[in-house]
């Protein structure tokens, strides 16, 4: 568990524990009842603040993609508590400020359950079983917008609703605390593209067999990144608009970009097919902590296909005063499908701390831990692995070096998959 994990975590208990005291003089259901509505209230309140993806809140989980993991296990925890509330149904004669805003504080928690229900389904499942029928992502990306409207009327819910214990217990004020930061950080996430993205313009698209690589320049302030991180991107084009996450191929001093985006999906075949040089994109960043700096002195770089991309970024500023010895391994199915060989083959040659090899799976077969370990100029277990790429390559790599008694000393990568 990462720090991140652990705070967050210890909130929303922390509400179960405070709802003890202000209820328990009712009965064990109505307890049992408003703990787990305490809880799922918190957890809400959370989920719309890492929305706003704030900097330190990124650092204590150990990077953006294990925030939207967690954000992830918070939405399966909200739907399993807001379950037991509503079949739980508390009984107790409790205090209202009035009747009427009693009845209608009950039906907007009503309303907002059925919601819940419904938006949280719909975002955690990502395939309709046993079909292969996917939801979009603008769908997806929909249902998240209309969770922070119901939020809000759950925090409403709470303010007013009858209930056991008085404005002046430890609980309401708890809750009270949480109901702003939820409607405060639901209100920012609606503001984000105005407030924290950066204004920048094709300058070339080049539709490559592996990716569609596409270059830009700021017309303004420029994205603050580092080589490995993401940022998300979107381009003011029809059926372009709605931001995806994609990691930064390459940067220059003066704030230009680029990104290698490979067309597995509606939104990247539209990019490629529709994006032209001269149109203007909306990017925020950067993001993620998959950097060679917070690495040993030993590392092996693999990336598989499209996993490239942050290992462009890093090989491209490398100056060869890092006091590090990197080996890079780049794995495709296809020669063809390889970008970026030229920016590692010139930094093989030109300095001693790094190395290259291209591995064509249609002529050297499949890669696995044997291959790996014939191919770097270092032992495994005496360096760190960086990997990007496909995770059954991952597992099947790290599986094969435990095997041999090679493992790394340790493993680094992203889950670069944020719904």
């Amino acid at each position: 568990m990462t720090l991140g994990s652990i705070v967050a975590t210890s909130l929303i208990v922390t509400a179960g524990f405070l709802a003890v005291p202000a209820v328990s003089h009712t009965n064990a259901g109505t307890t049992f009842s408003l703990m787990a509505s305490s809880m799922a209230f918190v957890a809400m309140a959370l989920a719309q603040f890492m929305a706003t993806r704030p900097p330190f809140v990124e650092s204590l989980f150990g990077g953006l993609d294990r925030v939207y993991h967690f954000h992830r296990k918070i939405g399966i925890s909200v739907l399993a508590l807001i379950l037991v509330h509503y079949f739980v149904t508390p009984d107790f004669k409790g205090l209202s400020v009035t009747s009427g805003l009693n009845r209608l504080a009950a039906s907007a928690g009503e309303w907002a359950f059925y919601g819940f229900v419904v938006l949280l389904v719909l975002s955690l499942v990502k395939v309709v079983p046993k079909t292969r029928i996917e939801i979009p992502y603008h769908y997806w990306r929909m249902t998240h917008r209309l969770i922070g409207c119901l939020f809000v009327l759950v925090a409403f819910h709470q303010m007013f609703i009858k209930r056991p214990y008085d404005g002046t217990a430890l609980l309401a004020s708890y809750l009270n605390i949480f109901a702003a930061i939820g409607i405060a950080s639901y209100l920012y996430t609606q503001l984000l593209p105005w407030l924290r993205t950066r204004r920048y313009e094709v300058r070339d698209v080049v539709r490559h067999d592996g990716a569609t690589l596409v270059s830009a320049s700021p017309k303004g302030r420029k994205l603050r990144a580092t080589p490995g991180q993401f940022g998300f991107f979107r381009a003011y084009r029809r059926g372009l608009r709605e931001p995806h996450p994609f990691t930064i191929a390459g940067m220059e001093d003066d704030g230009s970009v680029r990104f290698a985006v490979k067309p597995l999906g509606d939104y990247t075949r539209a990019l490629r097919d529709g994006l032209e040089v001269g149109d203007e994109l909306r990017l925020e960043g950067g993001y993620g902590r998959f950097n060679h700096r917070r690495g040993g002195s030993k590392q092996i770089w693999l990336a598989g296909g499209i996993g490239v991309t942050p290992f462009l970024a890093m090989a491209g500023r490398l100056k060869g005063d890092e006091g590090q010895d990197i080996h890079m391994v780049y794995c495709v199915r296809d020669r063809a499908e390889a970008i970026g060989i030229e920016t590692f083959q010139s930094q093989a040659e030109k300095l001693e701390n790094f190395s290259f090899d291209l591995h064509d799976s249609s002529t050297d077969g499949r890669l696995d831990a044997s291959k790996l370990v014939s191919t770097v100029r270092m032992d495994p277990a005496d360096a760190d692995l960086w990997f990007c790429g496909p995770p059954p390559l991952r597992l099947a790599i790290v599986r094969g070096l435990r095997e041999l008694g090679r493992m790394p000393r340790r493993i680094e990568f992203e889950r670069f998959e944020f719904r």
